[in-house]
């Protein structure tokens, strides 16, 4: 069996387009896999064409690790999210295909399986624009779903250094959550990076206050040194690695950013494999891992296989009941929690999935699929006014945080177009 065919899909996803792969083998055999990254869909989908040309056609879909260590080590600018990312659709598929041709679970073919069921954190549960009184009543209905775990940032567009009135309102919406969902449901707040190690630091002395349970990138990624400055109070974890994409990279960070938990993302490191080997290194130092994941069902459906073959993690990050409706419907056996947990499918390959090309063909690839999380640095759209210079000031004057519908970007529009963008093309990039 030799892989004969490569196909992508980009499908309009509101915030941020994803990226799906098929690939095809020469006896019929097919399997799925998504390198969706934040903004950069056409990117990823060119370059899984080339990785796809270059080091997979031909081969055996079984040599899953030397096909990886070809697309990785042989470029000779390597890795980075982009590339990554293409390396990722193309490996989930690959597992996929395996799987299928066995008969069996992807976990199987990674150890064997030692969670059957998956404890879940919901993110993307609240409306950043709402206010406190608003992301408490949402939280409320989720905590009553059964989500042991919810993840929020209630900083929105913010700065490094925002205004203090910015931050207090802020911390109200924290407190707020945590007081609608009392105290045995755990709240993560993520930062995305957004603070200097002085202001990150004074708000993790009151987000333990508050009783959050995990502080997520509270400093930009680069600088491990920087994030190991940062304040470690009592009772409050840091949770960082979302946006370190290799393996090589992971004793750096676990040396100088001093992490509680490492949150390595399977398609921006490369793979399933390459997340198994960054936790494995987190394991090392007695670290548990909890998955990035905020993107499309077939991402959702590996991230699982990974989970149920890996020792050392905790709740999993989703955002599926939280996300567009059609989700259920763009693969079969979609996995959805239950009760704010997944059962893992012991169907082949990925859990039994097959893309349904009618649902990905209704939502063609959004242009303008794109949020502002750091709106204080200006519009992701160069036609678009800049936001003001300063940290926390808006054209209302001064002391006013950038908040409501400046926090983000208008959405999209339902018929963006795509003509310069094929939704779907083959491995010599002819649109089918």
């Amino acid at each position: 069996m030799k892989v004969a065919r490569v196909e992508t899909f980009l499908v309009g996803h509101g915030w941020n387009n994803l990226v799906l792969a098929r690939v095809h083998t020469d006896t019929g055999l097919s399997g799925l896999g998504e390198g969706t990254m934040q903004w950069q869909a056409r990117t990823v989908a060119s370059a899984i064409g080339h990785m796809a040309d270059r080091y997979v056609l031909g081969a055996s879909p079984f040599e899953v690790e030397r096909l990886v260590q070809a697309m990785y080590r042989n470029e000779f600018a390597r890795g980075g999210p982009v590339l990554n990312s293409a390396m990722a659709a193309i490996e989930f598929a690959l597992w996929d295909i395996c799987g299928k041709a066995l008969g069996q679970p992807a976990f199987n073919l990674l150890g064997g399986r030692v969670h059957a069921e998956v404890p879940a954190y919901a993110n993307g549960w609240y409306d950043p624009e709402a206010g406190a009184g608003a992301s408490a009543a949402a939280a409320r209905k989720v905590a009553a779903a059964g989500y042991g775990g919810l993840k929020f940032d209630p900083f929105w567009g913010l700065g490094r250094d925002p205004d203090p009135i910015a931050l207090r309102r802020g911390m109200d919406d924290v407190a707020a959550v945590r007081a609608a969902v009392g105290p045995d449901v755990q709240l993560f707040v993520d930062g995305h990076g957004r603070f200097s190690v002085g202001t990150a630091s004074q708000l993790a002395h009151q987000l333990a206050e508050a009783k959050v349970d995990w502080f997520e990138e509270p400093v930009d990624p680069e600088n491990y040194v920087a994030l190991g400055q940062v304040a470690r109070p009592r009772g409050l974890k840091i949770a960082v690695g979302e946006r370190c994409y290799s393996r090589y990279q992971i004793p750096q960070l676990l040396a100088e950013g001093r992490p509680h938990i490492v949150q390595p993302d399977p398609i921006q490191v490369g793979g399933l494999l390459e997340a198994r080997k960054i936790s494995v290194i987190a394991d090392t130092a007695y670290l548990p891992v909890s998955f990035h994941c905020p993107f499309g069902p077939i991402a959702t459906a590996a991230v699982l296989q990974l989970y149920a073959a890996t020792t050392n993690v905790v709740r999993q990050e989703s955002f599926s009941e939280f996300d567009a409706p059609w989700r259920r419907e763009l693969i079969t056996n979609c996995p959805m929690p239950v009760g704010g947990s997944y059962k893992v499918s012991a169907l082949p390959g990925l859990g039994g999935i097959e893309l349904n090309e009618t649902v990905a063909r209704d939502h063609p690839y959004e242009d303008k699929a794109v949020q502002s999380m750091w709106a204080v640095n200006g519009s992701l759209r160069a036609s678009e006014d800049m936001s003001p210079p300063d940290d926390g000031a808006a054209p209302g004057g001064p002391g006013k945080s950038t908040s409501g519908a400046e926090r983000s970007e208008p959405p999209a529009p339902l018929a963006a177009d795509t003509k310069s963008v094929p939704q779907s093309v083959n491995l010599k990039g002819r649109a089918n």
